[in-house]
């Protein structure tokens, strides 16, 4: 999977995920967001528009995202979810969790 990271202005921070969020990757994706967690009130645009799969551990990643930049002010926004990836949110109750666009 490829991480691409693109700061906005302020306290947005776009995050692009290309590929597969697997478990090997959603350690490397755990580690790119603690480095981004430094800043209160943070907001993450998690762009999903190029991510193919996603695992139990890549949505535990993202939860913990969550959790931590909510801690700080922060919020995590996702976009650009295929179809798919929107079902397996939904059947877990993440979708509830996430403001999804």
């Amino acid at each position: 999977m490829k991480i691409e990271i693109k700061e906005n202005e302020g306290k947005n921070t776009v995050v692009v995920l290309k590929g597969d969020l697997d478990t090997q990757a959603s350690e490397q994706l755990e580690k790119t967001f603690e480095s981004l967690l430094i800043d209160e009130g943070r907001q993450f645009l998690v762009d999903f528009s190029q991510l193919e799969f996603i695992s139990s551990a890549g949505m535990r990643a993202l939860l913990l995202l969550k959790k931590k930049a909510s801690e700080k002010g922060g919020d995590v926004i996702i976009e650009g979810m295929s179809e798919n990836i929107l079902q397996i949110f939904r059947l877990v109750g993440f979708e509830a969790m996430f403001e999804i666009r």
